[in-house]
């Protein structure tokens, strides 16, 4: 198991945190715990520990070989033992945290920063730096799809102006080549690691969040400290997962082109349906021709309406027209939901959960930060069986860069979920009379797209593309798998493949596929 150790004022955080590692090491495997019962667990996530609480984990961790990844505030006592000293956040932290919003053709991001050092590559960091925030598409998109670090004492916000000795920083927050804090920190002694994210909530909504999966799985294995078992992100025998979807906002038929040139290619692509499109003929019977071949699609609501109507009652709506609408229209039951502008609010998915949709795709920096997820899957507060994806790439004309390859952000893009074993899911728009998104035409979106593609296979050694329904039936089949410890080991269960699509499980330095009914020792 793994352990949370929190107070209740910091509930919101511990749903947040025990969902996501419920999503890369399933469900059964991580509990909230009492300080009670403490002495009886090896592997424990403490979030904002109190004075209490800190005093009893300085004596636990000393015990045995033992675990420890310590989230936010570090109280006194834990500074001591940590050797951390205690600095000043600069007067100008709040404005430098924060990114103005881009322009076409450009990026924009804060000056503040978390920049991952040397040190991190232990843990698989690459050089990595990454700016608090972040966009492409005015003061909405982060292409590169994490969230937003803030400075306003959130759950989502770097927790304290502390630093630890240079030996145990990983990364550190700093803008204009001054070091603000350490943004984290590994402490290894003889019998136990400790790892330290100066933020609540840790790395959760981010590609960094695969550090804590390697510490959870493999750090120092071979010497006795305690690891647990990880879920792989994307499918067996692949480094590299993809989908691409088309949401259509304003048009429908015109997406043809950009289909044709897909099947060229031999990469599905997919639609988000917004159903008020279907009441001109000519989209109707495009929709029809693309389901008949085949093809994934999902609601993309019934009115577009930004925050799925601002209410519960209203995201019911939203949900139960559209999809009734696209039953009429094709004969198809759409099982998923992408949200209009990609905003997520806890009511909206609630809804969808009601109506019997089995998951949702979004994530935006600019709102709904719980929705940003680093994995797929089961979400804090929901019943199970409903999912979230993430999402946040999206391929417009107004995002391609005028300086240098105009593809750079994307690439990058690419890169981290090929470094990290990430799904990469990313999207555009069929044009309408009104708007190109940024696009000069259809010929020219279509060779960025091509170029995408390529640089995908290339660096990728065997990528998988999936349509959006299989890549979302993959999550929601890998967050029914179960791992437990057992006497003997950690047991696997669950159906432990979707088609011809198998799982992977990490643990102690070896990636291997999941076998149902195997104990790992």
């Amino acid at each position: 198991m793994i352990s949370i150790l929190a107070s209740d004022p910091f509930r919101s955080a511990v749903e947040r945190v025990q969902a996501a590692l419920r999503r890369s090491v399933s469900y059964p495997m991580v509990e909230s715990i009492s300080l009670a019962k403490l002495d009886d667990v090896d592997f424990v996530v403490a979030i904002n520990p109190d004075a209490l609480q800190s005093h009893a984990l300085c004596r636990w961790i000393k015990t045995s070989h033992k675990k420890l990844i310590l989230l936010g505030r570090v109280s006194k006592e834990l500074q001591i033992a940590l050797n951390l000293s205690v600095g000043e956040w600069p007067a100008s932290y709040e404005s430098l945290a924060h990114s103005p919003q881009a322009v076409k053709g450009h990026t924009a991001e804060s000056a503040a920063k978390v920049r991952y050092l040397p040190t991190a590559q232990a843990l698989g960091a690459q050089n990595w730096s990454r700016p608090l925030e972040r966009y492409d598409f005015a003061a909405e998109w982060n292409n590169l799809g994490y969230g937003a670090v803030r400075m306003d004492d959130s759950e989502w916000a770097a927790a304290s102006p502390l630093h630890a000795p240079t030996a145990n920083e990983i990364a550190v927050i700093e803008a204009n080549s001054e070091t603000w804090a350490t943004y984290s920190a590994l402490f290894d002694e003889p019998t136990y690691s400790t790892l330290w994210i100066n933020r609540p909530v840790g790395t959760i909504d981010s590609f960094e969040w695969r550090l804590v999966e390697n510490f959870i799985s493999q750090w120092r294995h071979d010497e006795g400290i305690p690891c647990r078992p990880v879920l792989g992100d994307i499918p067996d025998g692949h480094d590299a997962a993809i989908t691409m979807r088309l949401d259509c906002d304003e048009d429908i038929s015109s997406a043809r082109p950009l289909w044709e040139a897909y099947n060229e290619m031999q990469v599905p692509l997919s639609l988000a349906i917004h159903t008020m499109n279907l009441l001109t003929d000519q989209h109707a019977s495009f929709l029809k021709e693309f389901t008949s071949a085949k093809q994934a699609i999902l609601s993309h609501t019934a009115t577009h309406a930004p925050r799925w109507g601002e209410n519960y009652e209203n995201a019911l709506g939203e949900g139960s027209v559209s999809r009734d609408a696209i039953r009429k229209a094709c004969g198809e039951d759409v099982r998923y939901a992408v949200s209009p502008f990609h905003q997520s609010p806890p009511y909206a998915l609630a809804a969808l959960c009601d109506l019997g949709y089995k998951g949702c795709v979004g994530g935006i920096i600019c709102n709904d930060p719980e929705f940003i997820l680093a994995r797929g899957g089961e979400l804090a507060g929901l019943p199970r069986g409903f999912i979230g994806h993430s999402q946040q790439c999206m391929l417009h004309g107004d995002c391609l860069l005028t300086d240098g390859d105009p593809l750079r952000v994307y690439k990058e893009a690419v890169d981290l979920a090929v470094c990290t074993r990430s799904f990469f899911g990313f999207l555009d728009h069929p044009f309408s009379p009104r708007y190109q998104y940024g696009w000069q035409d259809e010929h020219t979106r279509i060779q960025q797209h091509r170029k995408l593609i390529e640089y995908i296979r290339k660096a990728a050694v065997n990528p998988i593309f999936l349509d959006e329904n299989t890549a979302l039936d993959f999550q929601a089949r890998k967050s029914a798998l179960s791992i437990i410890k057992t006497q003997r080991g950690f047991e696997l269960s669950g159906d432990d493949q979707l088609g011809a699509l198998r799982f992977t499980i990490e643990y102690r330095g070896t990636l291997s596929r999941f076998e149902s009914g195997a104990i790992l020792v």
